[in-house]
């Protein structure tokens, strides 16, 4: 699955909602075209009633140096931000179909998110 088709299937557009917009998350931003965006920031970032930010990777893409430095920057400040794949769908969806807070979010316990504990624990180790 490329990473169009991921993003499809994950947030879709207005038009052709994926999983994020049919769970009424909004769109905030989304990085269409890397010039003149920030070197390496998420790919998008989702509002409801909290913010989460989402780096959507093909099951084999590498996450980049910058990338990993705003994941670890926006994580490092509280945020709520995920590298996401294709095989972590069923823990992304839980995510974000949770309604509350993202300090609530602790009450599921991210222990039971083992894909995307480990590819956060993976980005920030790699710093």
């Amino acid at each position: 699955m490329s990473e169009k088709e991921w993003s499809d299937q994950l947030v879709g557009t207005a038009g052709k909602p994926g999983l994020a917009r049919q769970l009424g998350w909004h769109t905030a931003y989304h990085t269409l075209r890397s010039k003149g965006s920030a070197s390496g920031f998420p790919d998008w970032v989702l509002v409801r009633e909290r913010v989460v930010f989402l780096e959507l990777k093909t099951e084999t893409g590498k996450v980049s140096e910058a990338q990993a430095e705003w994941i670890a920057k926006l994580f490092l400040a509280g945020a709520e931000v995920y590298v996401v794949r294709p095989r972590h769908l069923e823990e992304i969806a839980t995510v974000l179909q949770f309604r509350g807070q993202s300090s609530e979010l602790g009450s599921i316990g991210m222990l039971n998110f083992p894909g995307l504990l480990g590819e956060l624990e993976s980005v920030l180790q790699s710093r």
